[in-house]
């Protein structure tokens, strides 16, 4: 039976590997040094750990404990940081140690070992050629619906940047892993681009044609924040697929910069406005159709166009007091 001791990186991943020789025929405990000092087996640079922080001792009947040297940090098993502190550790699984600011991990031999994981051999890029179609279909439709007079057409132009688009987007990420993992996967890229857009979209266009169906104008006003919503998942896999080791410490960003973009606006909105939106009525037209709302009596309209206009005549007639008293204090300036 072998062990080793693992220095490992924030993420988990291993930085450094020291192999404890392997004595069959031992009959008394085998020790290693952990410290900062230079005589130990495993050297931590870490200003946090103490010259000579702990020793394993390995017995020969295959267990090993891992003792603290009366240091002031002591050694704190797990992740957790607001773990207990403990002199003396059994080492039992993989579950690493914290020295300081270092993680180590003990492992032995005989412990078993995750199964090899099988390699994806599907083919990504029909799917993501697919997918940057329908979203060129998708741009010409809009084209098309837009095209009401008799001038020349933008289908190239508009097709074009939206694909150039579309692929500089994924060529980002795709550099970005290259530069981290080693891997591109433009094509995996350029899927989750085109999904991410086209769920987006499919979104969009069901709360229009919700707040058209019903008269109810709050399926229009959360847009904005189901756009930042769709935008913030598609960054997340694309940096989980870029850079999987750093993708638990990279989540956080990812929910901080989205909550972010959602308040800010409504909270800026409500400071100068008063209220979280700015939109007041309906800007799309559907199939009538579509409409399932009653209808509104006519008398019923012009009531309502009463207060409002009453509303607004009053609110008028005070901005117009106030821009007096300012202008009145003015002219005594």
């Amino acid at each position: 039976m072998s062990w080793v001791v693992e220095q490992l990186h924030r993420d988990g991943s291993v930085l450094s590997r020291f192999a404890v020789a392997d004595d069959a025929q031992a009959r008394t405990i085998r020790t290693v040094s952990i410290g900062r000092a230079l005589d130990n087996d495993v050297i931590l640079d870490d200003a946090h750990c103490a010259p000579h922080h702990a020793v394993l001792d390995i017995s020969a009947d295959g267990t090993a404990r891992l003792r603290d040297l009366n240091t002031q940090n002591g050694i704190i098993a797990g992740r957790n940081r607001r773990a207990a502190v403990h002199a003396v550790h059994t080492v039992e699984s993989d579950e690493p140690f914290r020295l300081g600011h270092t993680q180590i991990r003990v492992r032995s031999s005989a412990w078993p070992l995750a199964p090899e994981r099988a390699l994806s051999r599907a083919a990504v890029w029909p799917l993501a050629l697919l997918g940057l179609t329908l979203v060129l279909l998708r741009g010409a439709w809009e084209i098309w619906l837009r095209d009401v007079q008799d001038t020349s057409q933008t289908y190239i132009y508009e097709l074009t940047f939206q694909a150039a688009a579309l692929c500089a987007w994924s060529s980002v990420y795709a550099l970005f892993g290259r530069l981290i993992s080693g891997a591109e996967r433009f094509f995996s890229h350029l899927l989750i681009a085109a999904i991410g857009l086209l769920t987006g979209t499919l979104i969009l266009e069901t709360l229009e044609t919700l707040a058209f169906a019903t008269a109810w104008l709050w399926p229009v006003r959360i847009t904005q924040p189901v756009v930042v919503i769709v935008a913030a998942i598609t960054v997340r896999y694309h940096l989980r697929l870029a850079d999987p080791r750093h993708w638990p410490a990279l989540r956080v960003a990812v929910v901080l910069v989205t909550a972010l973009a959602i308040i800010v606006p409504l909270a800026q909105h409500w400071i100068s406005r008063q209220r979280l939106t700015d939109v007041q009525t309906l800007h799309m037209l559907e199939h009538p159709a579509l409409r399932l709302a009653q209808p509104v009596a006519m008398e019923a309209f012009s009531s309502a166009a009463g207060e409002l206009k009453a509303r607004v005549d009053k609110a008028r007639t005070k901005d117009d007091e106030d821009s007096d008293n300012f202008g009145f204090l003015g002219n005594d300036d």
